[in-house]
């Protein structure tokens, strides 16, 4: 039985080393395995097979600023930023087999100040960022309500979670929840 793949299509207008680039790839080999478990546990309706694809753009501040104006009226720095290609794909009764989420860009200077902020390694609080966006591209927007955050929340946190696990090489983390 063939298990959902989530292929994630980089771009980049941020310099980054070549270990950076190394780190970055495999993280997203270990995101696309906890986005399968993800899948496994819920987290949409899908069926068997499917491949999920997401283009990511990892920018500088000036870029993301500018995106966040041009598409949110903000004029301002933010994190992260996301463009789903469809409204919601949490009710669907099953997707295509090929289903493109959407776009993510990330400001890689907003995640090291924030990774700074939090005392924790840059490349953990892009796959942060990166899971935020990704569950805004399925349909999941915390600024509707305070239900809605907090079920967004269980699945970054579950997503986190996954992702210990995976990065330590051993069974899963136990959820928080």
């Amino acid at each position: 039985m063939k298990k959902p793949t989530l292929l994630t299509d980089f771009h980049s207008t941020a310099k980054l080393s070549p270990a950076d680039w190394k780190k970055l790839e495999g993280l997203m080999d270990l995101a696309s395995e906890v986005f399968t478990d993800l899948i496994a546990a819920k987290l949409l309706p899908t069926t068997k097979g499917q491949t999920f694809h997401v283009s990511l753009l990892i920018c500088g501040d000036e870029r993301i600023k500018k995106l966040n104006h041009a598409h949110r009226q903000k004029d301002k720095v933010t994190d992260v930023l996301s463009f789903p290609a469809h409204e919601s794909l949490r009710k669907l009764a099953r997707a295509e087999n090929d289903v493109f989420l959407g776009d993510l860009a990330i400001s890689i200077p907003q995640a090291r100040r924030q990774a700074k902020a939090f005392n924790i390694p840059v490349w953990d609080e892009f796959i942060h960022l990166y899971f935020h966006g990704l569950l805004h591209l399925v349909g999941f927007d915390h600024e509707i309500s305070a239900q809605e955050e907090k079920l967004m929340q269980k699945w970054e946190d579950k997503a986190l979670d996954l992702l210990s696990g995976k990065k330590k090489g051993g069974p899963k983390a136990p959820s928080k929840k």
